[in-house]
């Protein structure tokens, strides 16, 4: 959505054309010598990670942060990578996750961004017990909320400009959803909570990211998941008075397997979070109700 609105994604900026799209599955319709294992008809969810494997980072396996990495749908690097908004697309077998029966091909879809999430709640560390703050309801923020209360949060807080997506969040896991619709969100919630152990950004707006700082209690840790358009100043300084401990969380290593096997026994619902699904034919239209104010995750099917 970053690609299609702003050019941009973070620091990668589009500079050809480029076939988007990086969460999807589908079936074989072609295996070449992977015939015995991915017969054609298979259902597959596919990681959209394909890392060189031979960059010190790979061996170390943090291979997310690969040298020479090519990523489905991703201006990342020259030239850019085609993603999975086509009816045929070559991937490698090993990136590919067999389905089982009673997982739809829209859950399916959302294993890449639950992976991501599960990426960053593994920088929180232990958040049993813990006290939440969630900066943005978007796809990514309820993910996150689905997950860190499966990992047993005592409380958890979620901000955003949006009531639609708020009101969702309150049904499916936040104990409070607060609407930041103005330069005074900060001192509500400062006056609703006592500081929070954990903030995790997921809004990808400067403002929430600086009142992260603001808001994490000391001893505490902040991960930033969101993209941010652009340098943004913070209260760095908070980081050394509080001793807070600042994660970045970009894409995921060792998590498709594990996002598929908390689909598969039902320990995270996804489905809830799907407000609208199109025909691929449709694409332009899909696009523009995802960045619309009542849809939370809008997904492509042919």
């Amino acid at each position: 959505m970053h690609y299609y609105e702003h050019g941009r994604n973070g620091n990668f900026e589009v500079q050809m054309p480029v076939v988007l799209g990086h969460e999807f599955a589908g079936e074989i319709a072609e295996a070449g010598d992977h015939t015995d294992r991915l017969p054609i008809g298979t259902r597959v969810a596919v990681d959209p990670s394909h890392p060189c494997g031979a960059c010190r980072y790979c061996v170390a396996g943090t291979y997310n942060l690969c040298c020479d990495m090519r990523y489905f749908g991703s201006a990342a690097r020259m030239p850019h990578v085609d993603g999975c908004f086509r009816e045929l697309v070559p991937v490698l077998a090993e990136r590919c996750h067999i389905l089982p029966e009673g997982i739809s091909w829209r859950e399916a879809a959302l294993l890449e961004p639950l992976s991501v999430v599960l990426q960053a709640a593994r920088k929180a560390g232990d958040i049993a017990g813990k006290r939440v703050l969630i900066s943005g309801a978007g796809p990514i923020g309820q993910l996150l909320g689905l997950v860190i209360r499966h990992h047993g949060a005592a409380m958890i807080a979620v901000t955003d400009l949006r009531q639609r997506t708020l009101d969702l969040a309150g049904e499916l896991w936040a104990d409070d959803a607060i609407l930041a619709d103005s330069d005074h969100d900060l001192d509500r919630v400062s006056a609703r909570y006592d500081g929070f152990d954990i903030v995790m950004e997921a809004s990808g707006a400067a403002a929430a990211l600086r009142a992260a700082y603001q808001l994490c209690n000391p001893g505490g840790v902040i991960v930033q998941v969101g993209n941010q358009l652009g340098d943004v100043a913070l209260p760095v300084n908070l980081a050394l008075t509080k001793e807070l401990t600042v994660h970045g969380s970009f894409r995921f290593a060792h998590q498709f397997g594990l996002a598929l096997d908390l689909l598969c026994r039902r320990r995270i619902n996804v489905q809830p979070l799907i407000t609208n699904a199109y025909p691929l034919a449709d694409l332009p239209q899909a696009l523009e109700t995802a960045l619309g104010e009542d849809s939370v995750k809008v997904v492509l099917e042919l």
